[in-house]
């Protein structure tokens, strides 16, 4: 036991000062101790290699290297190595990786020694070597916090704390009765890349699966467990399948934008070789699931109501792994993994309807029972309206153990120490309440964990089987004889998760371009009586779809613009296309008969045959008499022209709206729709038949005038056997010698008072018309008024004091 110096080690770089020490503590380390007042001597102390006791060697070995900046009487300088007391929970490991104290825990020297002065100033280093077997426990495990010291004098005054740094170590007996089942989850994600036009963003992804690259460490390290004499492979391996997309399409010469225009890429085999290697994984017996197409973000989808997205979202994936593993999609549907393990009880319930039977959430929303002093299983049921459901607890503190470790070699050993520390914690904790309840764990990694340093993740899977834990398979950690429902709280969303999520606005936006995609695809694949989901599996119009569904994608949450430049890039596509099928007519159709015809001409520019109904529309149904409704296919890039038969009963003008819809009545944009004004100079049947009936009766009219005419004519040239005409009648002449008498006077009796019957009055009889008076003057040739004869003896005598008729209105 004791302090040695060891070989010269790089000094790495700060990576975070502790206020009011001059010690420095990399990742996992915990500075703290104060500086005599006065004193300019930064010292910088960093450890670069731990190496616990096991059971091959009780020894505890710690090296690392102290850098003095400054000699202001700065004299025996020396590392002392003390231990301290078990660490009783995993609060007070957080609190003590920290650098704060806990009251609960007190420290013992284990070995001290002296530093060469001279090589302090370029960075002496340091081992520090204990036998630490008498603190190993006689069953279970510990964890102990291993304080690394500077100690010396500064102007003259002693100091036992000049730089410190804590690290952790365990200690466990040979045997533990219940170690803590552990599965790892690893996601191979990567942000969408492909565009609705068939380019990918950019070329980033080339260097993430060639040898070295982030994403080919991850499958690398999970490949590496099938070697491993724990049995068959354990890792659940997520696979993200816009990422199979993007590296089937790279296996061929492809394009990716740039900003200087779509450059070309070469065909890469390291494509061809990531997709084998999961392929092999599964062949294996590895569990391969599918994460959702785009990795969507889930909860914003069900709170803004857009649950056939996430449905899309969620079978797609499926479809796409499935394709890449060769076997059905209902193999690989029962696990789901949302982004970040964010998800709340509404998308729980949706993501069972849709299959799942396993949901991997974060730990910190099902949180332990307040009873509970120890990390509680991972396993939870919940009830659903579709059933039952396991609810994996994926912990957060192993995560991020595992990803803070940024890749300094001066940094890996204390790193290490820190996460087999965590990792016994858990065992330590629940092994304090029973010593034969089981427990499980699950390490879930971040959709980001490509970018974990290199060997990183495999020596992690390595350490993850020890006497404390062992890496177990997703089944097992479903087992109902883990099952931690009892001592975890219900499911919980704090509202700072549903702040992070995408905003119900934009996911909203994205939802209408979707709908105009829709469109197209019911124009471009109509549905039939033998395809009726024809319109859903569109070939056309899928990398537009898909598009937009990585447009909702989780990874947009800290990045809109991204997103937003995707979603943008396929709105204007289907924009395109939408608008490439339009109808063109004339503005004005003059009508020139009872029946015409319109014509139509219908433009589809785009790749594909469309097929549409031209509907016809008029605001006055009664003038214009045609088919409502004409179906027809478009070729791609040609035009056709149709002819609209129009009926017109009456002359005018009037308006025809003319659109074209798809075959399930989804209408189109502006272009798929025009107006046309029909003007008709056409006599309707009813004016007709007025006019000509008002003819006929007018000249009826006339030729009866005619025949009375002719017929009096006819019987006054009768009675007088002279000449004349019907229309001029020569009028009758008075006799000789007698004047005509005047049409009134005294000579001129009221007719009205002579008696019609009986006697005629005594009087002397005179003849009532004067000498030379005409009998008839004014009625010659009428038959009522007898014949225009000068008058006769033997004709009788008019009555006494009768006078003329009155005239009628012709003249008789």
């Amino acid at each position: 036991m004791g302090i040695a110096a060891g070989p010269p080690v790089a000094i790495q770089p700060v990576t975070r000062t502790s206020p009011g020490t001059t010690g420095t503590a990399s990742p996992g380390t915990a500075p703290s101790g104060t500086m005599p007042p006065g004193a300019n001597l930064p010292i910088r102390l960093a450890l670069t290699q731990v190496n616990p006791p096991s059971a091959a060697s009780p020894q505890l070995q710690v090296a690392g290297s102290v850098l003095v900046q400054g000699t202001d009487g700065l004299t025996d300088l020396g590392i002392a190595l003390d231990v301290g007391s078990a660490v009783r929970s995993r609060d007070d490991l957080s609190r003590l990786s920290q650098g704060e104290q806990v009251q609960s825990v007190q420290y013992r020297k284990l070995a001290s020694g002296l530093l060469d002065p001279a090589g302090t100033m370029l960075g002496s280093p340091f081992r520090a070597e204990a036998d630490v077997s008498r603190y190993v426990p006689p069953a279970g495990v510990e964890v102990r916090p291993v304080r690394i010291r500077v100690v010396g004098r500064v102007n003259g005054r002693a100091s036992d704390m000049l730089a410190t740094a804590t690290t952790f170590m365990v200690l466990s007996a040979p045997q533990v009765t219940a170690r803590t089942q552990v599965l790892t989850v690893v996601p191979l994600a990567s942000p969408p890349r492909l565009r609705s036009d068939g380019l990918l963003t950019d070329d980033g992804l080339r260097a993430e699966i060639a040898e070295g690259g982030g994403l080919r460490e991850l499958l690398d390290a999970v490949r590496a467990t099938v070697a491993l004499p724990s049995g068959p492979p354990t890792v659940a391996l997520g696979v993200d399948p816009t990422l199979v997309q993007a590296l089937l399409l790279m296996q061929e010469e492809y394009q990716f934008a740039a900003p200087d225009g779509p450059k070309g890429g070469r065909p890469d085999p390291d494509a061809q070789v990531f997709l084998d290697m999961i392929r092999q994984y599964a062949d294996l017996g590895g569990t391969v699931f599918a994460l959702p197409y785009g990795d969507v973000d889930l909860p914003a989808l069900v709170h803004a109501d857009q649950l056939d997205a996430l449905q899309y979202s969620v079978n797609t994936g499926q479809t796409v792994i499935a394709q890449l593993l060769g076997i059905d999609p209902q193999r690989i549907r029962d696990i789901a993994f949302p982004a970040d393990g964010i998800a709340d009880a509404p998308t729980v319930n949706v993501l069972s309807a849709n299959g799942a039977g396993t949901v991997i959430v974060d730990d910190e929303l099902l949180p332990a029972a307040r009873s509970v002093t120890h990390t509680p299983s991972a396993g939870v049921t919940l009830a659903t309206d579709s059933g039952q459901v396991h609810a994996l607890a994926a912990d957060h503190r192993l995560a991020d153990l595992v990803t803070g470790y940024e890749g300094s070699e001066a940094d890996h050993g204390v790193a290490l120490a820190r996460f087999q520390a965590e990792l016994a914690m858990i065992t330590a904790e629940r092994l304090r309440v029973s010593r034969s309840a089981p427990g499980s764990v699950v390490l879930a990694l971040p959709r980001d964990a490509s970018r974990i340093p290199r060997g990183w993740l495999a020596e992690i899977l390595r350490t993850v089987e020890s006497p404390y834990s062992t890496a177990v398979g997703i089944q097992a950690v479903t087992d109902p004889a883990l099952d931690g429902t009892r001592q975890r709280a219900g499911l919980t969303y704090p509202e700072a998760l549903r702040e992070r999520e995408l905003p119900v606005d934009y996911v909203d936006g994205v939802g209408e371009v979707r709908d105009k995609v829709q469109t197209l695809a019911s124009l471009f694949c109509p549905a039939t009586p033998a395809a009726p989901a024809a319109p859903l599996d569109c070939q056309q119009t899928r990398r537009m779809k898909n598009t937009l569904i990585t447009g909702l994608s989780a990874a947009w949450r800290t990045d809109r613009p991204t997103g937003v430049s995707l979603v943008q890039q396929a709105d204007g596509q289907a924009t395109e296309f939408r608008d490439g099928v339009r109808v063109v007519g004339s503005q004005m159709v003059n009508l020139t008969s009872s029946r015409g015809r319109v014509p139509v001409t219908l433009e589809n520019s785009t790749l594909w045959d469309a097929t549409v109904v031209l509907k016809i529309v008029s605001s006055d149904r009664g003038r214009l008499i045609s088919a409502p409704e004409v179906a027809r296919r478009l070729i791609a890039g040609q035009k056709d022209q149709i002819e609209i038969e129009v009926d017109a009963e009456s002359a005018g003008t009037f308006p025809i709206d003319i659109r074209l819809e798809t075959a399930d009545g989804r209408t189109l944009g502006p272009e798929a729709s025009a107006r046309v004004l029909v003007r008709s100079t056409v006599y309707g049947a009813i004016a007709t038949t007025i006019t000509v009936g008002a003819v006929g009766v007018l000249m009826a009219a006339v030729v009866v005038r005619q025949l009375r005419r002719l017929r009096t004519w006819s019987r006054r040239r009768a009675l007088a056997g002279g000449a004349g005409s019907p229309d001029h009648p020569e009028p009758p002449r008075p006799e000789a010698g007698r004047p005509e008498p005047s049409r009134a006077g005294p000579g001129w009796t009221d007719q009205a008072t002579l008696p019609l019957r009986g006697n005629l009055p005594s009087v002397p009889e005179r003849d009532p018309y004067p000498p030379g008076l005409d009998r008839f003057p004014h009625h010659p040739g009428d038959p009522d008024h007898g014949p225009t004869a000068p008058w006769v003896a033997d004709r009788p005598a008019a009555p006494a004091g009768s006078g003329p008729r009155p005239r009628r209105r012709e003249g008789r």
